[in-house]
């Protein structure tokens, strides 16, 4: 049993890990004759997967942020195009990053037919492109979506679609408890912050600049400690040239929900990490910041209110969201302020979050990650017999 997969970013990562370990689980009796090869990051790598190359030299985001690596994407898409054919593998399992995924599974569909396409993580269609529901039937045999409302885009154009739920939600969480304060060695008459400036470069220097300038506002009214949570130490040496001189206390963290559970509030990029951050009772507030040139063919495109998949399902600002201009440090610490001077606005926020949370997976009997094992597995098995 050879499984190919392919993840091109932190969350991929980790929802490439579950699916992993749960096919382990489900194919227990098999194990021994169970591989899995693919491009992915460290939990993949961890998980039992054989990484072609590392992750990293796809993480790429933004139209004009891939122009200058196109030519080396471009090798490396014929790299693992051939990789997979040669693997002998008769199924191929693709996570999101779509810029990246989607080609290789078109080359692999023109060149290998007969091997079977699954991929994790609709393309949101309902937000802006819808017209890539058909190009997606075109090319994949299944699609597994994390959101309720979105197999019927893709069904109606033939394409298998099945909801699993978002795999993230599945995490064991903490509990807030002042030991967690504790083992970050923080007093308690400091209000604790979460960071997630962004896990690519691009993300980060466009973040920090007004991140530190916002938390240094904030400081001068609150006694604060930032925990910059980081999925790696790779950019930790960048964040911190935009904090010489900080007015605040700062520390850096790898163990994502434990800093998450930790603190009082959150400043959070958009993406996984704010289910992560809602499923830890944190109350937090979304910023980001795209290329000018990007964010200008995106707003065009866009059909939707908001960027945060609590707020589309909730179809309301239940998380205060702070997007290209509005992104500024005055805004960024007004908001925080707002959510530290009124504990009841905070606590009205992570009440609404959890709720909308459980629709997509949170505490569910059956995880997302095993109901995406036993589709896939069920489907090799079918291909065996």
């Amino acid at each position: 049993m050879k499984f190919y997969f392919i993840a091109g970013e932190n969350s991929g990562d980790f929802i490439g890990a579950q699916i992993i370990k749960s096919i382990k689980k489900i194919n227990s009796n098999r194990i021994n004759d169970t591989s899995f090869y693919g491009i992915g990051g460290e939990q993949m790598k961890l998980a039992g997967l054989k990484s072609l190359f590392d992750f990293e030299q796809i993480n790429l985001m933004g139209f004009f942020e891939v122009l200058p690596h196109i030519f080396r994407i471009n090798k490396l898409i014929n790299k693992t195009v051939n990789d997979i054919i040669n693997s002998g593998t008769k199924i191929l399992i693709t996570i999101d990053s779509p810029g990246f995924t989607f080609r290789v599974a078109a080359r692999v569909r023109k060149l290998a037919p007969e091997i079977k396409l699954v991929h994790v993580v609709a393309p949101s269609v309902w937000a802006y492109k819808e017209g890539r529901a058909k190009k997606y039937s075109k090319v994949y045999d299944k699609l597994l979506t994390l959101l309720p409302f979105e197999p019927p885009y893709f069904t109606k154009y033939g394409l298998s679609s099945k909801f699993i739920g978002y795999p993230a939600l599945e995490q064991d969480f903490y509990d807030k408890t002042q030991d967690l304060r504790q083992d970050f060695n923080i007093p308690n008459n400091q209000k604790i912050i979460a960071i997630t400036p962004g896990s690519r470069k691009t993300e980060i220097s466009r973040h920090m600049p007004i991140i530190r300038e916002a938390l240094d506002i904030l400081s001068s009214t609150t006694r604060l400690t930032a925990i910059f949570v980081q999925p790696n130490e790779l950019h930790v040496n960048l964040i911190n040239k935009y904090l010489v001189g900080a007015k605040f206390d700062f520390i850096f963290s790898t163990e994502r929900l434990k800093s998450f559970a930790a603190s009082d509030l959150a400043l959070a990029k958009s993406g996984t990490n704010t289910m992560e951050i809602a499923a830890s009772g944190t109350p937090m507030i979304i910023g980001y910041k795209l290329n000018y040139l990007t964010y200008l063919i995106i707003k065009i495109c866009i059909k939707i209110k908001y960027v945060n998949i609590i707020n589309i399902i909730s179809n309301k600002e239940v998380i205060p969201e702070y997007i290209q201009s509005d992104f500024t440090a005055v805004n960024i610490a007004n908001a925080l302020n707002s959510l530290i001077s009124d504990p009841n606005k905070a606590n009205l926020q992570t009440v609404n979050t959890k709720e909308i949370l459980k629709i997509i997976g949170l505490n569910n009997k059956r995880p997302p990650s095993s109901k995406a094992a036993e589709i896939i597995s069920s489907m090799l098995l079918k291909l065996e017999n």
